[in-house]
């Protein structure tokens, strides 16, 4: 078992890994002056669906014998592949994000749709680290307040939202590779 300083590494890690598309969302947000209260709700809204689902699938994976959970690194990794052959077919998109009055649930639902990956990337990540799966948690709870942080004060800056965008787009397929090695190697 993983000491819980570890934990603590690769739960920051898979959280960033899989929400640095959130920053974006989240900077669009707050640039359009959507009042914080609601980007924060709708953000945890969003993101406790999407916990809710990845430890829906944990439970699924009880059933599973442990010998075979490595195999679910497999989900990470080629989620990073298909990201990473993605970079090369299409030129760079926008997201669509909804304008001025966007509310929490429409903000929730935003989250939830763009957090297809990190399901993916949870269940096995969950999975392995069932032991100390509060202390994975609590740090997520953490960093969806710290998100919403740095959201609003990139929302103030549009040269920094350009930057986090390209290296953004690069970093997460090969963070995903790499997280996805790590399991099937656990």
């Amino acid at each position: 078992m993983a000491a819980p300083a570890a934990i603590l590494t690769a739960s920051v890690t898979t959280f960033a890994a899989t929400n640095i598309d959130d920053i974006v969302l989240l900077t669009l947000f707050f640039a359009r002056r959507v009042p914080t209260r609601k980007i924060v709700a709708g953000q945890y809204l969003g993101f406790l669906a999407i916990i809710l689902l990845s430890c829906l699938g944990l439970l699924l994976t009880l059933a599973i014998p442990h010998q075979w959970i490595r195999a679910l690194g497999l989900i990470p990794l080629l989620l990073g592949l298909k990201q990473f052959v993605l970079l090369f077919r299409k030129a760079d998109e926008e997201e669509d994000v909804p304008a001025g009055r966007a509310g929490v649930l429409s903000i929730a639902f935003v989250t939830l749709s763009n957090g297809s990956d990190n399901v993916g990337v949870y269940i096995p990540f969950f999975s392995i680290n069932r032991g100390h799966l509060w202390l994975v948690l609590l740090s997520y709870a953490v960093l969806v307040a710290f998100w919403c942080c740095i959201g609003k004060w990139l929302g103030n800056r549009r040269v920094i939202l350009k930057a986090v965008d390209r290296v953004g787009h690069l970093l997460v397929p090969l963070v995903f590779i790499a997280l996805g090695l790590y399991i099937l190697a656990f």
